[in-house]
Parts: C-alpha cells; sequence; structure tokens
C-alpha cells in the first residue's frame, strides 16, 4: 500500500509515455521495447559535455534513440537548460535529469515541453540529461545547458578578476586557514546584498573590523562581510539582493592591505563562496537546423579520433581509419556527434568526416549475404550471388556498408 507522500508524488511525461504504450498494447511490440532499451542504454552512455555546451540535432522516427549529457554542477550554480524542438507531426520530446546516487543514476526532474529546467545546486553533484522523442517521430532540436552564480557579486562593478585571495589559503603562517575569499575594489565602493535577507548582526571585531552578517532564509545560510569602512545597516533590516549594506575598506586586521571585502558563506560551518558569486562564460544557444538529416558518413582523414566530449583535450575513446561508417547525429561548434553502427557515441572534428555518398564499384567472389546491421546476429535482408556488383560506401571492422544493384542497403561481410 503506497504511503500518502508516495500517493502524492507525480509520474514524469517520460513515464506516462510509457504507461500509455502499456495501455495500447504496444508496450510489448520490438519498436517499443528498441525504444525503451534505448532510453536505459543512455544512462550508460560516455559522452561527457564540459558547461556551457550547446547542440543541434536530428532524431530520426524510424530509429529509437536517445541521447545524453553528463556533466558537473558546483554547489552554488544554478543549473540552466533550454532548448527548441520541431516535429513533422505533433508529438513530444521528453528531457529528464539525474543525479548520480549510490552507484546509478537517480531522476531529480524533467523537463517542460520546451526542453526547459532551472534547478539550484548547494553541493557539487554529477548529473547526466536524457532526451527522447516519442516513437516514429522525426524531430529537430536545439540545445544549451549552462550554469551561473547563484548570488550576485557583493561588491558593485567588480568581476571574476576582482578576487585576488581564495578559500582555504593559509593564514597566520599556517595557524589558520582562510574562510572566504577577498574581493578587491576601491575604498568606499558599495557591498551590496548577494541576495535577500535579513541583517542580525551589525559590529567590530579584531581581524574582520567592522562586520555585517545577512541571513539568507530561502537557502539557510549566513553570509560574512568584513573589513568594511561603514556599515549603511543595522541588525533586523530586511534587504533585497542588490541593497547597499556598507562601503568597502580594510579595517581590522586588513589595515596594511589595500581596500577589499572578505566574503564569507556559513551553513553549519565555512563553505567556499568562490561559486555561488564567479561569473562563468555565456554562450548563444545554436540555432535550429531543419536541414539536418540522418546521413550516413565515413572518416575522411587516414585516423580520426573519437572523444567523450567535444574538445580535443577530453579523453580519446576510440582511434578510427579512413573510410570507417559513422552517423552523423548532431552538431556542437565544429564538432559532430556521432553514432558507430554498434550504438556507441562519441565526438568527432567535423573536418574528419564526409558524407558516404560515393561508392567504390567492387564484384563479390562468392555467394553472400546482406546483413541489416554489422552483426551476422541481426535479420539478414536478402542473398548475394557471386560475381554480383555492389557498391561500397564505407567499412566497419570486418563488415562493409554496400548497396546493391536493386539500390537496396545493408552490410556484407569483407
Amino acid at each position: 500500500m503506497k504511503s500518502v507522500k508516495q500517493a502524492l508524488l507525480k509520474t514524469s511525461p517520460y513515464e506516462d509515455y510509457v504507461q500509455a504504450l502499456g495501455k495500447a498494447g504496444l508496450k510489448e511490440t520490438q519498436l517499443a521495447k528498441a525504444w525503451m532499451e534505448a532510453g536505459k542504454q543512455a544512462l550508460n552512455d560516455s559522452i561527457i559535455v564540459t558547461l556551457p555546451f550547446t547542440e543541434t540535432g536530428f532524431f530520426e522516427g524510424s530509429v529509437p534513440q536517445a541521447r545524453s549529457y553528463r556533466f558537473s554542477v558546483y554547489g552554488g550554480q544554478v543549473l540552466s537548460i533550454k532548448g527548441q524542438t520541431k516535429t513533422i507531426h505533433a508529438s513530444d520530446i521528453f528531457a529528464d535529469l539525474f543525479l548520480w546516487k549510490d552507484n546509478h543514476w537517480q531522476s531529480l526532474m524533467h523537463a517542460d515541453s520546451g526542453l526547459n529546467i532551472t534547478y539550484e545546486f548547494d553541493k557539487e553533484e554529477r548529473c547526466l540529461l536524457r532526451i527522447q522523442p516519442e516513437l516514429l517521430s522525426d524531430t529537430w532540436y536545439s540545445l544549451i545547458i549552462a550554469s551561473k552564480p547563484a548570488l550576485i557579486n557583493p561588491v558593485k562593478g567588480a568581476t571574476n578578476k576582482s578576487i585576488g585571495s581564495f578559500y582555504g589559503n593559509d593564514r597566520d603562517a599556517g595557524k589558520r586557514k582562510h574562510e572566504g575569499i577577498d574581493i578587491f575594489a576601491p575604498r568606499g565602493t558599495p557591498v551590496v546584498a548577494p541576495a535577500d535577507g535579513m541583517v542580525y548582526s551589525v559590529g567590530t571585531n579584531n581581524l574582520g573590523g567592522k562586520v555585517i552578517w545577512l541571513y539568507d532564509m530561502k537557502r539557510g545560510q549566513t553570509y560574512y562581510f568584513a573589513h568594511l569602512d561603514s556599515q549603511w545597516v543595522n541588525a533586523g533590516k530586511q534587504l533585497k539582493q542588490g541593497d547597499t549594506l556598507g562601503q568597502i575598506g580594510n579595517t581590522g586586521n586588513a589595515q596594511h592591505t589595500a581596500p577589499h571585502l572578505h566574503f564569507g558563506i556559513y551553513r553549519s560551518g565555512s563553505i567556499d563562496p568562490l561559486r555561488s558569486i564567479q561569473t562563468t562564460p555565456s554562450i548563444s544557444c545554436m540555432p535550429l537546423d531543419t536541414l539536418l538529416r540522418s546521413a550516413v558518413y565515413k572518416v575522411s582523414v587516414k585516423e580520426a579520433l573519437l572523444h567523450t566530449s567535444p574538445d580535443s583535450k577530453s579523453n580519446v575513446l576510440y582511434t578510427l581509419v579512413k573510410d570507417t561508417y559513422v552517423k552523423q547525429l548532431a552538431r556542437s561548434k565544429n564538432w559532430s556527434r556521432i553514432a558507430l553502427p554498434d550504438g556507441k557515441q562519441a565526438f568527432v572534428k567535423q573536418n574528419d568526416i564526409s558524407l558516404a555518398d560515393r561508392g567504390k564499384r567492387i564484384t563479390l567472389r562468392d555467394k553472400d549475404t546482406l546483413w541489416s546491421a554489422a552483426n551476422t546476429q541481426r535479420l539478414p535482408v536478402m542473398g548475394l550471388y557471386s560475381s554480383e556488383v555492389v557498391e561500397l560506401f564505407a567499412r566497419y571492422k570486418s563488415f562493409g556498408y554496400v548497396k546493391t544493384k536493386q539500390n537496396v542497403y545493408g552490410w556484407i561481410k569483407m
């Protein structure tokens, strides 16, 4: 029997769709099983992206597919996922966000119909976003995954370059650690509330000089502002984000250093404030590319490196030789997300592949079988005769991707 809490939990659109397939008697069909298996396989994918990331791609309706993106988000950051889609027929695309917990991916939340997700993290998390359209739906999408600081910089006009001393640095010849960051600015620069909150203490101490404590009820944490030249608020004052609470100075033990704000965050102990205010690079979402179609490509250089991320410095998964078959799924700047015949996905430089639209005529020496995939355990398409001429477009391991004189495409053993 479900508890009240369990009864109130809503299923995701993805789960609702799976249930709808069952009610329609379609869940046990091969196509539906392949669709559900693609969704599970996406959780094991090795694709890793660094934020901010943007991609535009295409799902071929006749081939059940799902795509995933693994990335990290730090505490004090807000994850922002936005996208746009286009389908030939009215259908949905599902976007679900997972967290890595207890050695498996646990569902956190799902996007609305526009692929939009916003979520603030209070600690570093490993995340995975999975996108998957409904069955038999040709779908184009454009996606951007980014993060931004949850707070604003408490020094008006300051940038990342204004931060000159970091959390955990040694103080007093190693006797203590720095429990915040120092943000440098001219004396008298306004110090502002990084978030809505209530001033609960205004005072003076030996280390911090003139200090202010601000409590953020929404996040359950306290902000500490030290070395102020002046304090403009009193205890009990309610502040909105951006309200001025004082001015930069060098009071306390900072009398012999340039004016700066010591900014700390406390939540049952100090935490590093850097990620909470440090701005990150911004990029624009790649435009939706409705000209993008599933097409057969091949490696056009002597060797092509397949990476886990669209970045030359990322891990190399495979090295492919010239003429190896790949299918382009999506684009991210000057990289292509590709799939190999075994379903594995990776990123390759776009300049390293080209359309496999021109083949080489070869004559079969013996009788052969045309297979539906580069795997003799899959369905055979047709028999081929010795001396039959086929057009060879690309290769994968011991197989060749060919077209017969009847314009039938498939795989033969090489």
